[in-house]
C-alpha cells in the first residue's frame, strides 16, 4: 500500500533522527515493505510523491475524442460499433469498440 506524501515526510525526517526502519515502521503503523520503498524513492528522486503510472500510450487523439463525443450527442441512439465505423470512414482511425466506450465514460456518457 502506497504511502501518502505525507507519511512518506514522516518516515524520512524520523530515519534521519536516527530510527530505524523497522521501529518508524511500528511507530507510524505503516508497512515495512510499503515504507522502504518509499525512502528508497525519496532517496532517488528527492520527492515524496509516487511516480506516474506507467500505463500504454494514449491511442486516441483530442480531435478523434471529440469526433467521438459529437456523434454520440447528434444521435444518442448509435451503438459503439457504428461510432467506430463511422470514425473509420471519417478520420481513417481503427479502434476497438472497448476504446469508443471508455472515451464515452470520460466524457460521463453510457455506451449503447
Amino acid at each position: 500500500m502506497p504511502l501518502t506524501p505525507a507519511q512518506v515526510a514522516q518516515v524520512v525526517a524520523l530515519i534521519n533522527q536516527g530510527l530505524t526502519q523497522r521501529k518508524v515502521a511500528t511507530v507510524l503503523n505503516v508497512p515495512h515493505s510499503s515504507m522502504q520503498y518509499a525512502v528508497k524513492r525519496y532517496q532517488e528522486t528527492g520527492r515524496y510523491t509516487r511516480r506516474p503510472g506507467s500505463g500504454d500510450v494514449r491511442c486516441t487523439s483530442a480531435r478523434d475524442d471529440r469526433f467521438i463525443v459529437l456523434e454520440i450527442l447528434r444521435n444518442r441512439f448509435l451503438t459503439a460499433v457504428e461510432i467506430r465505423q463511422r470514425l473509420q470512414i471519417a478520420r481513417g482511425v481503427n479502434l476497438r469498440e472497448r476504446t469508443i466506450r471508455r472515451r464515452m465514460e470520460e466524457v460521463n456518457l453510457r455506451a449503447r
